[in-house]
């Protein structure tokens, strides 16, 4: 169930007690940014006028808050022997892997059962309400807080700042109820911005208990508040034995996968006499002395596949090719693990290259690891590190070694597809020719890294296609040949999807013109409403990419004008795949 259904439901504890009586003020100040809340009060309606989206913790103006709450002769709120839970999922999420934990559906009734002890101890105290806020969830997570009955999840269109706000709503909302307010509140965050908060929380005469990952790295500030009288801090690595994540070669199926692509970009072939692919792995440490064939032709029976098609065989010249069925021996794409190994090692490359601020493990553990319990994140991170792409510096932060790693594994592939095509469906040919697309590449850059352009570049990428797979050289008239896509390849297919997708979606606004954030929340509703692959990407950052990558193969332009804009050209790729 989606974030607007659940907070829409008829039991839902943040609707108002009447439309007429709103229980909320008609303008809140955050910071700097007016926000207005439409009623009936709804976290995922809390929209800003501002913009900048860079929202710290609501700091609600309660002075103009037209509440029906229980209170005394002198105006004060009457708590009750009531407890609710609140926690931010994705916040403690972050701060359980940065400290190698792990971090899934147990979490859930351990959450319930330590709120539940310190209902105990505040005597007939009952925790009557667990909220959980968060950008995604596991299924097994969702289960896990549905079961257990008192408890609801509460899903957010980021990762950050509408957490803040729902939480924030939620917390107001118990604060204000007519019964009165609860006697103790549970916060389960690591994160400074709801100081603010937990002061209201006070000021309603409750006591507090601030459930943080570990009290090794809070700042001074969340020690401060916490050190008030009706303060306590919970730390769950003295109360909980949480299970460490396993070391990354448990499962070596990642490094394994990683070190085959890295025989890919080195220049090495899957097929044929397979020597000095041994050697580099060997030399990489990927394969142990001794029994390095065996070990190798075991990686390539799991990990690749055989196909055979009718190719050309290039002569030096345009001319003198000829026809022949041959094998072809790639990394399998359609294989689940080799393809999810790859789409990490492209998500964690492209947040770690050329970052001003190198991430933590808990910095990369959202977007594309927002529903992972940490032990998926580890293992790739692991195996970039085994196969020499990634550095993990003392402070625990990480760097690529990787050559052009802004760029990650996937968008140069992109970027050959779309040339290819736009080229090939435009000419009504089955492919075009390797000077035709070498301009093509050649004129802007590569991919994200504005340095990757020009004729070696465009010459190396054309190359990593061919070994990756996603293209190859067939028969062109008697003795010419031609690159084609090989449309069956599973990067292939997902950007033909996604073309095909986007054109569905801007289909009103054919040939005209589209405020580009438009796009974007367009884009962002597809992949959060439809069930199945995600198509553009976990964040802005990803579904920019795709719609650069449009632009720089002429099929996307960016009309000139004060505000962004983007225009999906009706090409004839376009319209065949209509």
């Amino acid at each position: 169930m989606d974030c607007d259904r659940r907070c829409r439901s008829p039991t839902s504890t943040i609707q108002p007690e009447s439309p007429s009586k709103p229980r909320f003020p008609s303008g809140l100040t955050f910071l700097n940014a007016p926000f207005r809340a439409r009623s009936p009060i709804d976290p995922s309606t809390v929209t800003s006028r501002s913009t900048d989206c860079r929202i710290s913790f609501p700091r609600i103006l309660v002075e103009n808050f037209r509440a029906t709450s229980l209170r005394d002769r002198n105006g004060v709120l009457m708590t009750t022997n009531e407890a609710v839970l609140l926690v931010d999922w994705l916040n403690l999420s972050i701060h359980l892997k940065n400290q190698r934990l792990s971090f899934g559906s147990d979490l859930v009734g351990d959450l319930i059962k330590i709120a539940r002890d310190e209902c105990a101890r505040h005597g007939s105290t009952e925790l009557v309400r667990a909220h959980f806020v968060g950008e995604r969830f596991a299924p097994s997570v969702e289960d896990a807080i549905t079961n257990t009955l008192i408890a609801r999840f509460h899903k957010t269109r980021t990762a950050k700042e509408q957490a803040d706000l729902v939480l924030a709503v939620l917390a107001m909302d118990h604060i204000h109820a007519p019964g009165g307010a609860p006697g103790l509140f549970l916060l389960a965050t690591g994160d400074q911005d709801f100081i603010p908060l937990v002061d209201r929380m006070i000021d309603a005469r409750a006591d507090v208990i601030l459930v943080v990952a570990s009290t090794r790295t809070l700042s001074p500030e969340y020690r401060r508040i916490a050190a008030q009288q009706n303060v306590r801090l919970l730390s769950l690595t003295d109360v909980l034995d949480i299970k460490p994540l396993p070391e990354s070669d448990v499962d070596a199926a990642a490094t394994r996968v990683l070190g085959l692509y890295r025989v890919c970009l080195e220049g090495g072939v899957l097929g044929g006499d397979q020597t000095r692919n041994i050697r580099m792995l060997t030399d990489w440490g990927l394969l142990q002395p001794g029994d390095q064939e065996v070990e190798h032709t075991a990686c390539l029976q799991q990990f690749a596949r055989v196909d055979s098609r009718k190719v050309a065989i290039p002569a030096k010249r345009e001319t003198g090719n000829r026809p022949a069925v041959l094998r072809r021996t790639t990394l399998n794409f359609a294989s689940s693990t080799v393809r999810e190994v790859i789409e990490d090692a492209d998500w964690v490359l492209r947040r770690t290259g050329n970052a001003a601020r190198p991430p933590t493990i808990g910095d990369l553990g959202v977007g594309r690891f927002a529903t992972d319990d940490g032990r998926r994140l580890a293992r790739v991170i692991g195996a970039m590190k085994d196969v020499g792409w990634l550095l993990e510096r003392s402070d625990g932060r990480f760097e690529s070694r990787l050559e052009w790693s802004a760029d990650g594994l996937l968008e140069p592939l992109w970027r050959v597809i779309c040339e290819i095509n736009r080229r090939a469906f435009a000419d009504h040919t089955e492919g075009v020719s390797r000077d035709r697309l070498f301009q093509d590449l050649r004129s802007t850059p590569i991919a994200s890294d504005i340095d990757r352009k020009g004729g070696k570049a465009a010459q190396a990428v054309i190359d990593y296609a061919r070994r990756i797979g996603v293209i190859d050289a067939i028969p062109a008239g008697s003795d010419g040949y031609a690159l084609a896509v090989i449309e069956a390849h599973p990067v292939a297919q997902s950007v033909t999807s996604a073309l095909r997708t986007l054109g569905s979606l801007l289909r009103d606004r054919a040939g005209a013109a589209a405020p580009e954030h438009e796009v974007l929340a367009l884009m962002r509703e597809r992949d959060e409403h439809v069930g199945g692959q995600v198509l553009f990407g976990y964040d802005n950052r990803d579904r920019q990419r795709f719609l650069r990558v449009l632009r720089r193969s002429g099929l996307m332009e960016r009309p000139s004008g004060n505000e962004p804009t983007v225009r999906l050209k009706r090409t004839p790729w376009l319209e065949r795949i209509s």
